[in-house]
């Protein structure tokens, strides 16, 4: 169940873990998501990327995870959509490099290079994580399918996608889709699906309530015509 304060506790536990490398990461990528293309896109934006750093320290927190590994996941968040400023089509594979050069520049371990780009390369679709990080930052991702600001962030992402990819939907294909995506979709950490499910479902019924009332303007548009 999310819990009243959710937003300060993220808000405390984002304040609460920083390291110099991360504080360099994330200007790093903020200048260059804000000089680019993204900084016109409606949701993978700068915005999003801080939304899932910061998710991505609240379930990392709150799943017990490593100082390290901890530094290795803000530093995967800041990075995982970088790509975007060059390429939609199969920008982790982007990002994954910018990441590289960028940790490489800093002298950053080889090793935690590694996994710091792996987990990046765990955010591609369909989610298939295996190490606890690479799950955190798949939930962390997708966090805001668990949030009362998901129909609100949906609406961003279909402008996005008509804007950016040329792709366009009828109000019911939308819905119709979403609602697929939410029944199919699954939290991959015991923190997520405990603090996240409910509103999750909430959101589904929200959307499955649109689509009943989507076919039946549909269907009555329809008997109207045919008199």
């Amino acid at each position: 169940m999310m819990a009243k304060d959710s937003v300060w506790q993220e808000l405390y536990v984002f304040k609460e873990m920083k390291t110099q490398l991360t504080k360099k990461a994330k200007e790093y990528c903020k200048e260059l998501l804000k000089a680019s293309r993204c900084n016109d896109f409606q949701f993978h934006n700068w915005k999003h990327t801080r939304d899932v750093v910061r998710n991505a320290i609240f379930i990392g927190k709150n799943e017990g995870v490593s100082n390290d590994t901890l530094e290795e996941l803000i530093i995967a968040a800041y990075f995982h959509d970088l790509g975007n400023i060059k390429s939609i089509d199969g920008h982790e594979i982007l990002s994954c490099y910018y990441a590289k050069e960028f940790l490489l520049s800093e002298s950053f371990p080889e090793k935690r290079i590694k996994n710091a780009v792996n987990i990046i390369k765990a955010t591609q679709m369909p989610q298939q994580p295996v190490t606890i990080a690479q799950k955190v930052i798949c939930d962390a991702d997708l966090a805001h399918l668990g949030k009362k600001n998901f129909i609100s962030k949906n609406k961003h992402l279909r402008k996005e996608w008509h804007e950016q990819c040329d792709m366009t939907f009828t109000d019911e294909q939308w819905l119709v889709m979403n609602v697929k995506f939410l029944k199919e979709h699954t939290f991959h950490t015991g923190f997520a699906q405990k603090h996240y499910n409910e509103q999750k479902i909430e959101n589904l019924v929200i959307l499955e309530r649109a689509v009943a009332a989507q076919k039946f303007t549909t269907l009555s548009r329809a008997s109207s015509a045919s008199l």
